[in-house]
């Protein structure tokens, strides 16, 4: 309930107190922009030491993807390069002949075979 007897005075001031509040409002304001700087900067700190590990998860991982796919391309390349001799063993027979002297070290009569090794070869 509202008193009867209560009249506004705007034009009534504070002296004393109102000059001593206003550096006390102005601190309190610094320091609540001061906790809100803190508390973001903590919660940005939260997130890099929570996600941190899962990015270097994901970056060893694309690399581990990237060694398995050049595997992968040598491998197709090998697979290509032996359908395409085991085509010409099953089709050619000078191929196969050739093949058959080089790997089991036969030669015909009256040929001499002189092998040059090389290193990195097998």
């Amino acid at each position: 309930m509202r008193d009867p007897d209560f009249t506004d005075q705007p034009g009534f001031t504070l002296h004393a107190s109102t000059a001593a509040a206003v550096p006390r409002a102005s601190l309190w304001k610094r320091l609540s922009r001061l906790m809100e700087v803190v508390i973001y900067a903590l919660l940005v700190l939260a997130v890099v030491k929570l996600f941190g590990p899962e990015i270097e998860r994901h970056e060893e991982l694309v690399a581990e993807k990237e060694r398995l796919e050049a595997i992968r391309d040598t491998k197709e390349a090998e697979v290509v390069r032996l359908r395409q001799e085991h085509r010409l063993l099953k089709t050619d027979k000078e191929f196969l002949e050739t093949v058959a002297r080089d790997r089991l070290n036969l030669q015909r009569e009256g040929e001499h075979v002189v092998r040059i090794e090389r290193e990195g070869e097998e």
